[in-house]
């Protein structure tokens, strides 16, 4: 089965200014991709290229397998997009914009009542269905936001943040709804939240100042990061001899070592180690044994230090 959403070597420059620069990946059908990274990395660009309303400057975009540059109205065809500001109109009421929305999406009259109340019940619309959207709190602009991009029940879906300004209870219910669609459709989220994709992706992709830095799965991130999980230690004593005590624990891969800025004589040390349990204690009685420990701080490898580490590491290769 062919890709629902496929990237080539995509460049976006806008003058001399290279914005996007050769991203490549791709969402199967029946997947649900995170695209992550912080604000202004290219997240936002990369999706309007992806819907159509703005063309790569190079490279090529698919969706359902139809060029987005020169079969743009095909693949919008199959296309369902939440941008990062919903757009909706404020004079009309929800069933009128829906309603609105659906007939341009080409909708069956035969099917237009079935599929209003598909998306309205799953997007939690009922109380405000005949509210006029101008009055509807940011929430429930979001999730109305949310009810056009499934109407027709499009193959793949882009959403641009899509539980931003919601609270915790519709942030639950905006990914039973997503993680729902994706079980036969391709989905693919643009978030800077982390929780979002270790919830609901089965793979992310990380973007960071427009450059791609790793398409890997949660779980997948974060055993390919070595540095991610770690001991912090502060202690009295000297480098070189707690270097070698260190390194000779089973699980201790590598040490690093820094001054504590302005307590005189403390070390900082940092021992990059397996993901295993139970290799704190061994540090700390080796340590305590000798020396004096004053600190002892376990980091697990989790999606954000992974993240923290590729941003890290693109920083340190610009420089």
């Amino acid at each position: 089965m062919s890709a629902a959403i496929e990237l080539q070597s995509v460049y976006k420059r806008y003058g001399p200014k290279t914005i996007i620069h050769d991203v490549s990946f791709s969402v199967e059908p029946g997947e649900i991709v995170g695209f992550l990274g912080p604000n202004g990395a290219g997240k936002t660009t990369t999706m309007r290229m992806i819907a159509g309303f703005t063309t790569p400057s190079s490279g090529t975009i698919k969706v359902a397998g139809h060029d987005m540059v020169n079969d743009n109205e095909q693949a919008a065809e199959k296309l369902g997009y939440l941008p990062e500001h919903p757009p909706l109109y404020d004079t009309l009421d929800v069933e009128q914009y829906l309603r609105f929305v659906a007939k341009v999406k080409g909708v069956p009259a035969r099917s237009m009542a079935d599929n209003l109340d598909r998306v309205i019940t799953a997007c939690r619309l009922e109380a405000v269905v005949n509210r006029e959207i101008f009055k509807l709190s940011k929430g429930y602009r979001q999730r109305t936001g949310l009810a056009q991009a499934l109407l027709g029940n499009p193959e793949v879906l882009l959403l641009d943040e899509p539980t931003a300004g919601l609270d915790p209870g519709q942030i639950q219910e905006t990914r039973e709804v997503i993680r729902s669609f994706g079980e036969n459709n391709a989905v693919l989220i643009s978030t800077h939240i982390l929780p979002e994709v270790t919830l609901i992706c089965k793979r992310v992709a990380i973007i960071n100042n427009g450059r791609l830095l790793a398409v890997d799965s949660p779980s997948g991130l974060q055993q390919a990061s070595e540095d991610s999980s770690r001991v912090n230690i502060h202690v009295s004593a000297p480098a070189d001899g707690l270097r070698e005590q260190l390194l000779n624990i089973d699980g201790v891969q590598s040490v690093t070592d820094a001054d504590v800025p302005g307590q005189t004589g403390i070390l900082s040390i940092d021992c990059h180690v397996d993901a295993g349990q139970g290799i704190e204690a061994a540090i700390a009685r080796v340590v305590a044994a000798k020396w004096d420990l004053h600190k002892l701080e376990r980091q697990q490898p989790t999606l954000e230090n992974v993240f923290l580490r590729y941003i890290g590491e693109q920083q340190r290769e610009a420089a």
